[in-house]
């Protein structure tokens, strides 16, 4: 199937009829060599498109999309259909790629056709084309491939399949239906040696040259590009994703690895909404509560918090008409609805609902909750991110109790860790006029946690940093923790003790994550942060014993055996209920990623903002308080915490 649709043009027609020549021997290239379908369009055709696709999909014959523009001809992506080695990128991927930046016009809408401008085609482009046409005859289109035509030459791009394509992807179900899913079945996955947290199979998901080829390409994205940190105090690569103003980062001593674990961050980011995961719309806790997690146990908000102006969410009601998504306990495998907005912190009623928004009776909310990525992880599969995001509830869960418990924490020499990254930048953060302590932060839920404050003992501006890290391995949860720190002390600070004063006045005015560090800043609540020392000295050893050797030999060398393992500890502390919710679209698995995030009913929610810190009806949290030194703020306020 080859046809052509090349606008005539009275005025240029010469040219036409050379465009028209040149694309007949590259469409003729592209179907004898690379064996596919191939048609041709002005501008991108969403109707013209969808046919093909759907020729393509009944025939199983591969087909190349060819768009013309004024000054440029796309050819591809080479799609090619559902088959054992899998789908590849159609056109409506590379649209939506091209789309998909900030403030793009048409972003949000990628099932609008774009048309050429009205502008003839640059007279280069028919030579251009006839190059294109002796290229791809002797190196055709891969899978996935692409080749622009443009006046700075032939480039080739690999496309990845997108979750805003208005051709090949079918958005997920979304229905008040309660259709309960299979339970989760979680597989053997046998450790890495030197990292029971990690599957021993090699992937490629850290191997940079291999990553990176798939997914970082400087047009179409998903990650535009990977940039070295020059202000960092160590190595540092920064994932610049297309369409967010989020990035993913990664931290090391050497630039080497830092690039792969700054995609991967990105990746988590990019599953931050369920791009493809069924939701049960519009059912109230009441509708669905034999198998739902019921939310008011993961800490509530106060009916100050609800009532003052920088509140961001509305009250949960029992009989408010929500929406839930499927997760897995860990323990069973049952099926649990979990609210959107817990399981998804990008979740938007508003993107989900807008077609019901004018509704007299609707009582969609704005959202019942605000929530962080904390808890959210991505890994090789679903088993290693599932470790990964509840060591991260660990943490979070630790170092708010720790902080308000306002009590002696035991301290671990930084001298007594032997750890060259450790030394180096303890080095570094001494060398910016801080004290570097290094807090046992574990509580009642048995898995290492470790706060690092950093506090200036003269007591002058910027007062403290804050940062904490779990992980199986107790030195590599320093090392993170330290990292944190090291580059908060090293950051130019662009703020003054004055912007802090209103906040102090009114820690109302704590918004946002940025203030809450800031908050911590100010020499006058240096106190504050120290009250956690003082208490003994020990070793990681004497801390956490057992960790990280005993414990990968009890998991039975396997990430399930330690997800388990894990999961065991908070049951212990009395959070039994630990739900998985599988976050990840097609993006993520047509890279090998699994994106998971961990829901414990019972635990500390990190959370940003003052109105909207999630601190009640959480017993744990309840009987720290009671022995814990009263607030200054008083009327029942908490400090703010320092987390970064």
């Amino acid at each position: 199937m080859t046809t052509l649709a090349v606008r005539a043009d009275a005025r240029t027609d010469g040219r036409t009829d050379a465009l028209a020549e040149a694309l007949a021997d590259l469409t003729a290239a592209v179907a004898t060599h690379g064996d596919a379908d191939v048609t041709v369009h002005h501008g991108f055709d969403l109707a013209a498109e969808r046919a093909a696709h759907d020729v393509s999909r009944r025939t199983g014959r591969p087909h190349v999309s060819v768009r013309v523009a004024a000054d440029e001809v796309l050819v591809g992506p080479h799609h090619e259909p559902d088959t054992d080695a899998g789908c590849t990128a159609c056109a409506g991927c590379a649209e939506a790629r091209l789309r998909q930046v900030l403030d793009h016009p048409l972003e949000a809408h990628a099932g609008v056709s774009r048309t050429a401008a009205d502008a003839p085609t640059h007279p280069a482009l028919p030579d251009l084309l006839a190059g294109a046409a002796l290229l791809l005859a002797t190196d055709p289109l891969r899978p996935g491939e692409l080749l622009a035509v443009g006046l700075d030459g032939l480039r080739r791009h690999r496309i990845a399949r997108s979750v805003a394509c208005a051709i090949c992807h079918a958005p997920p179900a979304e229905s008040p239906d309660v259709v309960v899913p299979s339970p989760l079945e979680l597989a053997a996955v046998p450790a890495d040696p030197a990292d029971a947290s990690r599957g021993a199979h090699p992937s490629h998901l850290l191997d940079e040259t291999t990553l990176e080829a798939r997914v970082v390409d400087d047009r179409f994205g998903p990650v535009r590009r990977v940039l070295r940190e020059s202000h960092a105090p160590f190595a540092m690569s920064m994932a610049v994703v297309a369409g967010s103003p989020v990035m993913g980062h990664g931290r090391s001593l050497r630039f080497a690895g830092t690039r792969s674990v700054a995609v991967l961050e990105a990746y988590e980011r990019l599953a931050g909404f369920p791009y493809d995961v069924a939701t049960v719309t519009d059912r109230s806790l009441t509708e669905v509560e034999a198998h739902a997690v019921d939310p008011r146990r993961l800490g509530r908000y106060s009916a100050a918090q609800l009532a003052h102006p920088t509140s961001r969410v509305e009250p949960f009601d029992p009989d408010l008409p929500i929406d839930w998504v499927w997760g897995h306990d860990l323990a069973t495998g049952r099926p649990r609805l979990v609210p959107a907005d817990l399981a998804f912190y990008q979740y938007d009623y508003r993107h989900r609902h807008d077609v019901r928004a004018s509704r007299a009776d609707d009582r969609r909310p704005r959202r019942c909750f605000l929530e962080s990525s904390s808890g959210c992880a991505v890994g090789s599969s679903v088993e290693e991110a599932a470790v990964h995001a509840l060591f991260e509830v660990a943490e979070r869960d630790a170092f708010q109790l720790a902080w308000h418990r306002r009590r002696p924490l035991p301290s671990v020499p930084v001298a007594s860790i032997d750890d060259d990254a450790v030394r180096a930048m303890t080095r570094l953060v001494n060398g910016r006029g801080y004290d570097v302590h290094v807090l046992v932060a574990t509580q009642d839920v048995a898995v290492p946690v470790v706060w690092v404050l950093a506090l200036r003992p003269d007591g002058t501006f910027p007062a403290s940093y804050s940062s904490a890290g779990s992980g199986i391995d107790p030195v590599a949860a320093v090392r993170s923790a330290l990292r944190e720190v090291a580059q908060l002390v090293t950051n130019p600070v662009d703020w003054t003790p004055d912007t802090v004063a209103p906040m102090l006045a009114d820690p109302w005015q704590v918004l946002e994550l940025e203030d809450h560090v800031r908050y911590y800043s100010v020499p006058e609540t240096a106190p504050r942060a120290a009250a956690c020392l003082g208490g003994p000295t020990t070793t990681l050893a004497e801390a956490f014993p057992g960790w990280p050797d005993a414990v990968a030999r009890e998991a039975g060398g396997d990430v399930r055996g330690l997800l388990h393992l894990v999961g065991d500890r908070f049951a212990a502390a009395g959070c039994p209920e630990v739900v998985l919710v599988d976050q990840s679209s097609r993006e993520h698995r047509d890279q090998g990623i699994a994106a998971v995030r961990a829901v414990v009913p019972g635990t500390v929610p990190m959370c940003f903002g003052q109105a909207h810190q999630r601190l009640e009806g959480i017993a744990r949290l309840d009987a720290v308080l009671a022995d814990a030194p009263p607030s200054d703020l008083g009327s029942g306020l908490l400090d703010p915490h320092p987390f970064p």
